[in-house]
């Protein structure tokens, strides 16, 4: 007997009517238009309709080159970010009364209708207290009023058998290990604190001690110390440091995932792990684990969006005293740095390797990093300190202060974090550009790429007055010597740069990891074939490119980091060697790839191959018209003939924001005087010979990638790099 289907309960209607005067109608705001609507939605699709024929009405022109001009070049998504975060592209909603109605908007105008609508909007990271309020007074008056009371010196570098036993109870393979010896994992632990932490200071260094550490994130700090062995002075002890770290690695993020603590809200230190272990993953070792890092950033978002602090008021326990205080401080600190790491590593993967940004900057609510000395306060020191100097800036407003133009004092993780906060804007406004794209709303598009490279250009002359390559600007390295000398391109008279993000900044503004990889020659990427009519696009887009302005301004910024890594910008005549084994910036080294594949793109469209001799010499000769850094230093020496002045000088301090942009584009404009710019094969030498003995795979592919172009710059008609992915 079948049962009936239950019927369904009429729903009535009532009538609900608003008292309030003229209410109930919405009226249309295009100009001269009379309609009103009862229903919002009704109200738009009308609206959008007015800016549909207005936009039929009239040719619009766009001439900008812009990684989000198409949607072929759209990043592929991942994982990551489509199941395990919710906040990675902002809704486009333009309010009905906009810049947005006009064919000509101003730049701020629409910053500042993005932050607004942002504001307002559901799933940002949530409110943080600043240290502005009653709580956080108190508790900085408490912590700040006594001397700590903090473990020596030696508790952060020093290990016993006993702390030992405890890591290998984690991890007992590293029993067999000769490298996992007590004095070889101080001298792991030595390298962390002198070379990683000076960088990235998110742990409390006065407040350390390994007696007290958990062993997963001593594990993570001595995976990373292990694998910057080959940047320090110091005799090694170490056998194989490459392979203990790897052996760290591959089983460290099953292992975290696995305890109980990593759960939300997550300890400091599970964050704190996880963020160390991407550090290294994703810039130091095999492809393998450079692919799962990125696979599960996700989780270490959600992770940090269920804490303490990013969930709530991470203040809100009473204080029961000064000791207790101080803890309460570091722990707060602590968290705020991870998060705030997290969002640059987001950010910096992004731009360096063209991933899927995941984390914005409106929706970092928190307070930038307090002053280093602060963080660097021990019991050693005996003076003691006004809260007031704890009263950092929020995120935001120190970024929009940039924005506008204004001044900020911030700290050198600060400037970092600063710096990753306008390639987010980048990444907003390029989404926001697709989407009105995708909604027909091309009228609407901003021509907000020189505003936000005035941007990046205000960041380094205001806050790098000294220039990008100032080693104080960056790292904050104690005065007090170790037993583990630090790398010599942490040196005070190191003239490298140590800001790359900055030039990666403007040449990723200009065209997309996607497009320069692939033009190399690359036969995939992020695991995704490139077929020949793929080819065709790029190829198309990249002519177009190379013949406009950006493209000048793009391998402008790419001769200006090769230049400061390679010359002395005192005298032409020393040069350095770059070896990417024993550089300690992370990111650096896939950054002058990026560099130089952008000016092997440029020089190759605008005038082919520097001579056609490849089927006509023996195999791996690779003969060049110029040596690659007689090339660097004549390109130089021609930028200079123009009225901008000397190219690459140092120091850079006097020169205000807006002459060190304006110099940019007048050296872009120059560079069609300069002859015979793609005798490249040189320059590719210089790069290939030490890529190529990369101790990670994807140094390994770039070196692959590298012969590819010395191949076709000498003539070779085929174009991908079929063995780019193969180790030799």
């Amino acid at each position: 007997m079948s049962q009936q289907p239950a019927k369904k309960r009429k729903r009535t209607y009532g009538t609900f009517v608003c008292d309030y005067d003229n209410c109930g109608r919405l009226p249309c705001t295009w100009p001269n238009c009379n309609q009103t609507f009862a229903r919002n939605d009704i109200r738009e699709k009308h609206y959008q309709r007015h800016i549909s024929r207005s936009q039929k009405g009239s040719t619009v022109s766009d001439t900008t080159y812009s990684s989000s001009a198409s949607p072929a070049i759209t990043p592929a998504v991942d994982v990551s970010s489509s199941t395990m975060s919710t906040t990675s592209v902002p809704p486009v909603i333009p309010p009905p009364e906009s810049s947005l109605t006009n064919s000509k908007t101003y730049p701020t105008d629409l910053f500042d209708w993005l932050f607004q609508d942002n504001a307002t909007s559901k799933g940002k990271v949530g409110e943080f207290y600043n240290f502005n309020d009653l709580s956080n007074s108190t508790l900085l008056e408490n912590a700040f009023a006594i001397i700590p009371n903090f473990p020596h010196a030696k508790n952060r570098t020093t290990i016993d058998p006993n702390i030992r036993q405890n890591l290998l109870g984690y991890l007992p393979e590293l029993a067999t290990n000769p490298d996992f010896r007590i004095p070889q994992i101080e001298q792991c632990l030595e390298l962390y604190w002198t070379i990683y932490h000076p960088q990235y200071p998110i742990l409390h260094k006065p407040s350390f001690s390994n007696w007290e550490a958990h062993p997963l994130l001593l594990l993570a700090m001595i995976m990373l110390g292990a694998s910057l062995s080959s940047c320090s002075e110091t005799v090694n002890a170490l056998i194989d440091p490459h392979k203990l770290a790897e052996q760290i690695a591959t089983p460290l993020r099953w292992l975290i995932f696995s305890n109980p603590e990593c759960k939300p809200p997550a300890k400091v230190y599970i964050i704190q792990s996880l963020l160390l272990l991407e550090s290294f993953e994703i810039t130091s070792t095999s492809r393998f684990l450079h692919e799962r890092s990125f696979l599960y950033h996700g989780t270490k978002i959600q992770l940090l969006r269920r804490s303490p602090l990013l969930g709530g008021d991470p203040l809100k326990k009473e204080v029961e005293g000064p000791p207790q205080a101080w803890k309460q401080w570091i722990e707060y600190e602590s968290m705020k740095r991870a998060c705030l790491m997290a969002f640059y590593l987001d950010t910096v993967n992004a731009t360096v390797y063209g991933h899927t940004v995941i984390l914005y900057a409106y929706q970092i609510q928190l307070s930038l990093p307090c002053e280093d000395f602060l963080w660097e306060y021990d019991s050693q020191h005996s003076k003691l300190v006004s809260p007031i100097y704890l009263q950092t800036p929020k995120f935001l407003d120190a970024l929009k202060k940039v924005l506008h133009r204004e001044p900020v004092q911030t700290t050198r993780f600060g400037r970092s974090l600063l710096l990753a906060g306008l390639l987010s804007i980048m990444f907003q406004m390029q989404q926001r550009d697709l989407q009105l794209s995708y909604l027909e709303w091309n009228s609407a598009k901003e021509s907000w790429n020189d505003t936000m490279s005035f941007a990046m250009d205000m960041w380094r002359t205001e806050l790098c007055p000294q220039g990008c390559c100032y080693t104080d600007t960056a790292v904050n390295i104690p005065e007090i010597g170790t037993l583990t000398q630090p790398s010599p391109m942490l040196k005070p008279d190191d003239s490298r740069c140590k800001f790359s993000l900055y030039h990666i900044a403007q040449i990723y503004m200009r065209i997309t990891h996607y497009d320069y990889i692939v033009y190399a020659g690359a036969p995939s990427r992020m695991n995704v074939s490139v077929t020949d009519s793929e080819y065709e696009v790029v190829n198309k887009r990249i002519h177009a490119w190379a013949n406009s302005l950006n493209g000048g301004i793009t391998v402008i910024h790419a001769y200006l980091l090769l230049c400061e890594m390679l010359l002395s910008p005192l005298n032409d005549e020393i040069v350095f060697t770059y070896d990417p084994n024993a550089d300690p910036f992370l990111h650096r080294r896939n950054i002058i790839i990026s560099a130089v594949l952008v000016i092997f793109a440029y020089n190759f469209s605008k005038e082919g191959p520097e001579i056609d001799i490849f089927d006509k010499q023996a195999p791996s000769y690779y003969p060049e018209q110029e040596d690659g850094y007689a090339y660097l230093r004549r390109v130089k020496s021609e930028l200079s003939k123009s009225s901008a002045g000397k190219f690459h000088s140092y120091p850079t301090s006097g020169i205000d924001a807006a002459t060190f942009h304006n110099n940019i584009n007048i050296y872009a404009e120059y560079l069609k005087e300069i002859p015979n710019k793609n005798n490249v094969v040189g320059l590719l030498k210089i790069f290939h010979s030490t890529y190529r003995n990369s101790k990670w795979e994807v140094g390994l592919e770039y070196g692959n990638l590298l012969r590819n172009c010395i191949e076709r710059s000498l003539g070779r008609k085929s174009i991908k790099c079929e063995d780019m992915f193969i180790k030799h």
